[in-house]
């Protein structure tokens, strides 16, 4: 019996092979075997059939959900498992998440309030450091997105910087460093970059060169001419005279002090740019930033003096109705009573300036306010503190803001009769007595318009979020009106995908490829500078 249920095995054993090398034979290998004939269709299906376990189904197989990788699926387990055996590892599991938040929000908290610290006025109590979670969300939003990221942008520049100050500015000709221009703050100075007279000579050029005074930004707080030596290099290789003050900052002075060095640069060089190669007539001033609001906010405030200084004692009476004006008419007294006892040069009337250049700048300081409590960072930018921190200093310190007071105060003049008002300050006018009443607004207008300079370049990048651009829009919008004849002595350009350190970094030499905005900017500066007719008037969207 055993014999037979062996031989039964082996007998079945072999059919199996059998069908199994019938069902998987190669074409090749039937070609090389002769003895076993290919099988017909009707037999292989016969045979799959047979060989699929009971219960399968022979329908085509369905295409299955997506799975995690295999080891996604394993180290997910893997946690379940440890979890559920070893207590502990749950343990420090469910507690990490929380601690890891916790650390995170404490390390939010402590750079927020080392920022309030570093730009407090004085020092703190630990009840005036800001406990609101939307305050310290949106002060990091800006210090993890825009302040690091700009300073990290800013490492080829400076290792350019650095580089130029060590070795190829000890060879420099032409260029002077730490020259006293302010003799009320001698302890600052500025630089003065101007092209190699001897080479100049040489090849046979005329002096005489435009002259461009710089300003730079730094939310009225901080900055230094050093750090725009790069700036002084590529004006001087266009060919221009370059001048750099230091100005007194934020705590040691406020928009007085900032307003007075300024004027004072602008002073020393009206008086000393011909040693250098400059041409007193074709100054002009440029700022960036808050840079960019001293300067127009210091011209528009010394053509004010100067305006209602040559004013009959009616029009000063009128000026009175405006607050703002009313402030800087007081200003202008004191600021006569001082020069009068001053022989530092303070209080003197500035020549007229060729042109003005503003990039990037602050206008409206109340709108600006309003933008800065958006951004979070009202109280820890210096600007409210250094205006004044009320409604009329904010007038008195916002360039647009004067230029409206100007114009209506001016409008309100023609429409007021004033006894023994005569047009004799205003010769240039000509204007017959039965027209005067009509006019008088008119040679008000064009009295102040001769103060200004001849002409405006208003530089804006689209995308820069610490100054929005509606800043620059609203002060060319204020200056067209104001300047009704030429109005193509404005230009403004808001340049598409432009950041706002990019008008003044974008055409510094470093050691990185040069930033697309290059060419253009230094293109555009030299068509500004070099027009003298101040056309080409565009705006850049």
């Amino acid at each position: 019996m055993a014999h037979s249920f062996t031989q039964s095995f082996t007998h079945s054993l072999t059919q199996e092979q059998d069908n199994a090398t019938r069902l998987h034979l190669s074409p090749t290998t039937e070609h090389h075997t002769n003895s076993h004939p290919a099988p017909s269709l009707e037999l292989k299906l016969a045979s799959l059939r047979r060989s699929q376990p009971a219960g399968k189904s022979s329908t085509p197989h369905t295409p299955q959900p997506l799975q995690l990788p295999n080891d996604v699926v394993s180290m997910a387990k893997l946690g379940v498992f440890f979890s559920v055996f070893f207590p502990p590892v749950s343990v420090f599991m469910v507690t990490m998440l929380p601690l890891v938040l916790l650390g995170v929000v404490a390390v939010f908290y402590v750079l927020t309030w080392v920022v309030y610290a570093q730009t407090a006025a004085r020092p703190l109590k630990f009840s005036s450091f800001p406990w609101d979670p939307r305050r310290i969300l949106k002060l990091n939003r800006i210090l993890f997105l825009s302040t690091i990221p700009t300073n990290i942008s800013l490492i080829p520049v400076a290792f350019s910087l650095i580089k130029y100050r060590l070795w190829t500015m000890r060879g420099s000709q032409g260029l002077v460093v730490d020259v006293h221009y302010n003799s009320k703050r001698p302890y600052k100075t500025l630089d003065v970059h101007a092209p190699d007279l001897t080479t100049q000579q040489a090849a046979g050029k005329q002096t005489g060169r435009p002259v461009v005074i710089f300003i730079y930004g730094g939310a009225w707080s901080s900055g230094s001419k050093k750090f725009y030596t790069l700036l002084g290099a590529q004006l001087r290789i266009m060919g221009y005279v370059a001048v750099i003050p230091d100005y007194t900052t934020f705590p040691r002075g406020l928009s007085k002090e900032m307003e007075e060095d300024v004027q004072m640069a602008i002073q020393w060089t009206q008086e000393h740019c011909e040693t250098y190669g400059g041409d007193p007539n074709k100054i002009y001033l440029m700022g960036h930033s808050a840079g960019a609001h001293l300067c127009s906010l210091t011209i528009f405030k010394d053509c004010v003096r100067q305006w209602m200084n040559t004013t009959r004692k009616e029009r000063q009476e009128l000026i009175k109705e405006s607050p703002v004006l009313a402030g800087l008419l007081q200003e202008c007294a004191l600021q006569e009573e001082m020069s009068l006892k001053s022989d530092k040069g303070l209080g003197r009337p500035l020549l007229r300036l060729r042109g003005l250049i503003l990039c990037s700048g602050v206008y409206d300081i109340s709108a600006h306010l309003e933008h800065e409590k958006i951004r979070g960072v009202e109280e820890v930018s210096a600007m409210s503190r250094v205006m004044g921190n009320s409604l009329i200093s904010f007038g008195m310190n916002s360039p647009s803001m004067i230029l409206q007071e100007i114009a209506r105060t001016t409008s309100s003049l023609s429409s007021s009769t004033l006894p023994g008002t005569s047009s004799a300050i205003f010769d240039a006018a000509k204007i017959n007595d039965t027209q005067e009443g009509t006019l008088q607004s008119d040679n008000h207008l064009s009295h102040f318009r001769s103060l200004l300079p001849e002409k405006f370049l208003v530089v804006h990048g689209e995308d820069d979020r610490t100054v929005p651009a509606s800043s620059s829009v609203r002060l060319h919008s204020a200056l067209q009106s104001f300047l009704s004849t030429p109005s193509d002595a404005v230009r403004l350009h808001v340049i598409s995908n432009m950041m706002h350190q990019a008008p003044i970094v974008a055409i510094m030499p470093s050691f990185k490829a040069p930033s697309p905005f290059a060419q253009p900017l230094v293109q555009l500066y030299r068509d500004f500078i070099e027009d003298a007719d101040g056309t080409n008037v565009s705006i850049v969207i």
